[in-house]
């Protein structure tokens, strides 16, 4: 269900926060009532309230940062908050319409109220999930639509028209009316290859750039073959090549990576109104990207080639005027992993293209790094799943030695050891998944073991500082329950080094065997 909702931007998405914030505090009052009145409401009244707003606590953590599109985020967020306050509004009209607001000033009636609104925020999460994945699936119906518009317009103008000029050149042959065959065949083999590229640029186009190899391409080289093939078609332009970059730089692309700096080139010779129009390229290097910038002299972007390049909306393709090239671009550069920005200022145009930086090592393909946070719904499985083992190796000797699990539990309003276990392995989880989450911004250039146990070991001992050393206590004192602080044991320390070192040799092996 979560593979077709993937992010195409990078870093946390802050609406997952709200949804992670809004579970933890609706679990504060869950088993307050039900522990004392039996076995059964404690189990049905107190613990599976308490798992489900804790589960929608995790859930908000995991699609902050997940790979998830923003807009997803954001319509399980809003549709989580509208079922808690619709939820909230139906036990309000309730209360008052039996007598009034004094029974919520009462403890259980506010563990029935906060149980009542977890069901109503967990519900409109799931609505949210459905009506998130619905609007993406609409959303990608109409950008097929379009795309498929986009291919016949562009068939029915690049095609039909050399197609009518192959024609006419035909046509003159067979009169030999003054025009050798050599000029007539030279035209044909240029119209040909003509529409044998807009065929090829049809494929791309038709799948959203989604069929494509991706290999560690040179930058250089692609980059003078895509100018001097504009070079050689518009001599009169002055052309301005800058790439002070290291001759074996490379980037994650394929072939037609020469074929869109050409046509970016082209666009600014073409739509420019001087004489002799100046372009100049810049090629610049950053430790993870290459930046391809195509600066001009002319009138500038109109508004619509700006907004597609922004976000990669597929339009219809009204007139000539607007082109399709940048549709073809936008697609490709993303498919490459890359992003497309363009700027407009009186002097002209600068559009860029910016690019994954490549290494090859022993013939195979590596990015230089790995920077953003998102991780692919197969990562977020890994880590709940490691999470969830790594709670029961710290907890055994935890309870063992000291007897600490129950009072896990007591800052939920309760010490009970089953509510401890519960809250134990949601402090995991949420806890695990920042830790997939830090293991993805350290660069690939250190290796696997000093990735995954160095950020293991530095985030267990920051828990165990700040979560365990003063978080904790001064929680459990809020609630009534005497504690030092700070409260930095050696017992503790051992069970958040067991609980770093078993999540990072859990998670890491769950990467290398199902890799994403």
């Amino acid at each position: 269900m979560l593979d077709s909702i993937r992010s195409l931007g990078g870093g946390i998405s802050p609406s997952g926060l709200v949804v992670a914030g809004l579970g933890f505090f609706l679990t504060r009052f869950t088993v307050t009532l039900a522990v004392s009145d039996g076995p059964v409401a404690f189990v049905f009244g107190g613990v599976l309230p308490l798992m489900l707003g804790l589960g929608l606590s995790a859930f908000g953590v995991a699609l902050a940062v997940g790979e998830f599109e923003r807009a997803f985020v954001r319509t399980v967020t809003l549709w989580c908050l509208a079922g808690t306050g619709a939820m909230f509004v139906l036990v309000l009209v309730t209360l008052v319409g039996n007598g009034g607001m004094g029974p919520l000033s009462a403890g259980g009636s506010r563990t029935y109220l906060s149980n009542f609104l977890i069901g109503g925020g967990v519900g409109g999460a799931l609505t949210g999930v459905y009506a998130g994945r619905s609007n993406r699936q609409r959303h990608e119906l109409e950008q097929q639509a379009a795309r498929l518009d986009l291919v016949n317009r562009i068939l029915r103008d690049r095609v039909l028209n050399a197609l009518t000029v192959i024609r006419g050149r035909v046509e003159l042959a067979e009169s030999r009316d003054g025009i050798s065959t050599a000029a007539v065949l030279s035209v044909i083999d240029d119209r040909s290859a003509g529409v044998q590229q807009v065929v090829e640029n049809m494929k791309h186009i038709t799948h959203g750039g989604a069929d494509l190899s991706l290999d560690a391409v040179p930058v250089v080289p692609c980059v003078e073959s895509g100018l001097d093939a504009v070079r050689e078609a518009h001599p009169s332009a002055d052309y301005d090549l800058q790439a002070d970059v290291p001759p074996d730089l490379r980037v994650q692309g394929n072939t037609m990576l020469d074929s869109l700096v050409a046509h970016l080139v082209e666009n600014a010779v073409v739509y420019n109104d001087s004489d002799t129009p100046h372009v100049e390229v810049v090629v610049t290097a950053a430790e993870d990207t290459v930046t391809i910038s195509v600066s001009d002299d002319g009138p500038g972007l109109p508004e619509r080639q700006l907004d597609l390049l922004d976000r990669g909306e597929i339009g219809s393709y009204e007139d000539r005027s607007t082109g399709f090239g940048l549709d073809l671009v936008r697609l490709l550069v993303r498919s490459y992993g890359g992003q497309t920005a363009a700027t407009v200022t009186d002097g002209g145009t600068t559009v860029t293209l910016t690019l994954p930086r490549v290494s090859v090592e022993e013939g195979v393909v590596r990015a230089t790094s790995d920077e953003v946070l998102e991780l692919s719904p197969r990562r977020l499985g890994l880590a709940v799943g490691a999470s969830l083992v790594a709670a029961v190796v710290m907890g055994v000797p935890m309870q063992a030695l000291s007897g600490g699990v129950p009072v896990i539990g007591a800052l939920y309003g309760v010490q009970n050891p089953l509510v401890g276990w519960v809250t134990h392995g949601f402090h995991s989880v949420v806890f695990g998944l920042v830790y997939a989450a830090l293991v993805r911004t350290v660069p690939d250039h250190f290796s696997d073991r000093r990735r995954y146990y160095g950020v293991a070991l530095g985030w267990s001992v920051t828990l165990w500082l700040v979560a365990a050393g003063i978080v904790m206590p001064v929680w459990l004192s809020l609630v009534g329950i005497e504690a030092s602080l700070p409260n930095l044991t050696a017992t503790a320390l051992l069970s958040h080094l067991l609980w770093g070192g078993s999540l990072a040799a859990l998670y890491r092996y769950g990467c290398r065997v199902w890799p994403p």
